[in-house]
């Protein structure tokens, strides 16, 4: 008897156990049924984010370089590394390096060395979701593995030779070793430990920035979360050890190379100029910089964000949306904060792309409008974006949001999904190795292609793209022509004023038409010196030797040639203007390429607006020339012509420069 009640009371009891639990499960929340089958079958949604990854990758994979030509000069630096052992210091050393190790084991093939961004973009996929793995809510964790996963925008950079990719999976790499070894475990028990790690996180930085300049913004986020976190150990010797380590790398670069240089020395004087391509309207303000911070918000996430994730129709020309901007600001505030009170990962990866927007939008000029600026920290953005329905539906009078989120995720992947779908549609129509090109690229790449097969081995090519012409050249030589250099017109005139200068200037239209006599027109061209813009206005600078001044001045006046010798006029012009005036110097334009000995230039008509052909052409090397021949008459002899005079040509021409070498006293 004694035995059945024994028994009697046990069954009650699990009966009762049973009631108790099924209650508990018919009494869960839905939100947190959703999120505990996410976070049960969280791995399934990484190898379906895999799986999306590399089929859409594949799928869009170009077998071209971009037109951009930023590409290509990686694999140019890779090439120099291996061929001369350049260090490689413009844009990042690390990323050049690693090609170059592709590059000599399969050499200039660009499949192989695309192949290494599409690695690097399964490898950021599933970095990035061991970073998240159980550390933040697996809603968020889902949202943004597949909304990366058929990004086209995103997925473009998994068949590019750009260092973006290779950046995005360092940039996992980091949240996965801060979340594991200073957010999982914040105090170590031995210093040996905390050194340890320390370094760690110091080597993933250092990579970063050596892999991209902007990379110091994950610095700057790392000590800010340790400062915010008031960790003062982590903060001093997480800075520590990144100096320590970043002076070891200075000094093996400086015992290999002789060069101890800053990375970012080369390219950021030009980015805190007015104009990276003419530092002669000098250096921005702080008010400039404010107004760049502002423009670039608005272009970069009003414009490029909404594109990317499809929350705007996607258009090649779009304009801003400031309130878009306001909007973005407002959702990223409230998630960093909200994160910082509940979530320490999230929390950081706010930071982390914080930081990098912050960086990005002071010291890029506006006038780039690239959305690939801000690719990197896409997936960190949309975690923050979303970080902020998710903690703000914790809320009982919020709750909703939850679902807003869910609803908005699924909206942003069909657009996405169908944007991709489009895409890659038009990339398998466009295969091919001119593929989908416009005439005036076709022409340039084919005339890049003619010089390398045709010309002497020793021959250099000066051009606008020597990147893309390096690839489709097969590693010949071409030379940059990038811009075009202009002079200060302050010293210009301090020096005319303080030396007394006698030039002889003219204003340009002045010359146009007129029947000069061989005496004259060899004096204006055997003398000329200078060239000044000013405005619409073109003024021609001779320094006459004093021996035949007189005379020329005569002839001139004989001839009815309007001239000056006083600089006040000029004075009185350029104060009217808002720009300031462009001086330019031919010879100084001329004897970089003869000492360097270039011998011929690739002249095209490359589009300005690469949809329309309008006759507005990037005329950067025909503007560089055109200055030198102004002042040299006979310097270019056509070569070779690809594609007829209407339909966007490109034109090599041999450069004669023997009569101006011994004019300008330079016997190499």
């Amino acid at each position: 008897m004694a035995k059945q009640q024994k028994t009697g009371s046990r069954s009650q009891v699990n009966e009762t156990k049973h009631a108790a639990k099924t209650k508990i499960v018919e009494n869960k929340p839905l939100v947190q049924s959703v999120n505990d089958y996410l976070s049960k079958h969280i791995n399934v949604f990484l190898w379906i984010s895999m799986g999306l990854t590399l089929l859409f990758s594949l799928i869009l994979f170009d077998p071209k370089v971009s037109l951009t030509g930023d590409d290509s000069f990686y694999i140019i630096r890779a090439s120099d590394f291996l061929k001369k052992f350049e260090y490689p210091s413009f844009q990042g050393p690390l990323y050049p390096l690693l090609l170059s190790i592709f590059l000599a084991v399969a050499g200039l093939n660009l499949t192989v060395l695309k192949g290494v961004s599409l690695i690097a973009a399964l490898g950021f996929v599933y970095l990035t979701h061991q970073a998240f793995k159980n550390r933040i809510p697996a809603l968020l964790h889902v949202i943004v593995l597949l909304l990366v996963s058929v990004n086209s925008f995103v997925l473009y950079y998994a068949s590019q030779t750009y260092s973006e990719m290779f950046y995005m999976f360092l940039q996992a790499l980091l949240l996965l070793v801060f979340f594991r070894k200073f957010i999982d475990v914040e105090h170590v028990d031995t210093i040996k430990q905390d050194v340890k790690r320390h370094l760690l996180l110091a080597l993933v930085l250092l990579s970063m920035a050596l892999t991209r300049s902007i990379g110091f913004s994950a610095l700057i986020a790392v000590l800010g979360y340790f400062t915010l976190k008031k960790q003062w150990r982590n903060l001093w010797m997480g800075a520590v050890s990144f100096i320590v380590l970043y002076f070891v790398f200075q000094g093996i670069r400086y015992l290999l190379w002789g060069d101890a240089g800053l990375q970012f020395s080369s390219q950021g004087s030009g980015l805190l100029q007015k104009d990276y391509y003419n530092a002669a309207k000098g250096n921005e303000d702080f008010a400039g910089l404010v107004k760049r911070f502002l423009e670039n918000s608005n272009l970069y996430l009003s414009k490029h964000f909404f594109n990317m994730t499809g929350l705007r129709h996607y258009e090649l020309i779009q304009p801003v949306m400031p309130f878009l901007t306001v909007i973005f600001y407002l959702i990223f505030i409230t998630g960093l904060v909200l994160s910082f009170l509940k979530n320490r990962f999230v929390f950081f990866t706010g930071l982390l792309s914080g930081a990098f927007l912050m960086v990005t939008f002071v010291i890029l000029q506006s006038r780039w409008d690239q959305n690939r600026l801000i690719i990197p920290v896409l997936s960190l953005m949309l975690l923050i974006f979303f970080a902020a329905f998710y903690y703000l539906s914790e809320y009982r009078q919020l709750k909703a949001l939850y679902w807003a989120a869910i609803v908005l995720a699924v909206f942003m992947f069909l657009r996405e999904l169908a944007f991709t779908s489009q895409k890659s549609r038009q990339e398998q129509s466009a295969k091919g190795k001119y593929g989908g090109l416009t005439p005036d690229w076709k022409h340039y790449l084919q005339a890049s292609e003619w010089a390398a097969k045709n010309l002497p081995p020793d021959a250099i090519i000066a051009c606008r793209k020597p990147s893309i012409s390096f690839i489709y050249g097969k590693g010949r030589n071409f030379y940059p022509i990038m811009k075009v250099p202009s002079f200060s017109s302050v010293n210009f005139f301090e020096k005319w004023e303080k030396e007394d200068i006698p030039y002889t200037y003219f204003n340009y239209n002045d010359l146009t038409g007129k029947q000069l006599s061989p005496p004259i027109y060899n004096a204006i061209k055997g003398y000329y010196e200078a060239q000044l813009f000013i405005g619409e206005r073109f003024y021609l600078f001779d320094r006459f030797p004093d021996s035949i001044r007189e005379r020329i001045h005569t002839d001139l006046r004989n001839a009815g040639m309007n001239f000056y010798t006083q600089p006040d006029t000029l004075a009185r012009l350029i104060a009217a203007e808002k720009q300031p005036p462009v001086l330019i110097y031919p010879d100084s334009l001329l004897i970089p390429l003869i000492k360097d000995n270039v011998t011929h230039v690739l002249t095209a008509n490359l589009r300005r607006n690469s949809v329309q052909k309008d006759g507005m052409i990037i005329n950067t090397v025909e503007r560089y020339i055109a200055y030198v021949q102004d002042k040299y008459p006979d310097l270019l002899t056509p070569v070779q012509k690809i594609g007829s005079d209407d339909d966007e040509p490109a034109v090599i021409y041999k450069l004669n420069y023997e009569r101006q070498k011994a004019y300008l006293g330079i016997n190499k």
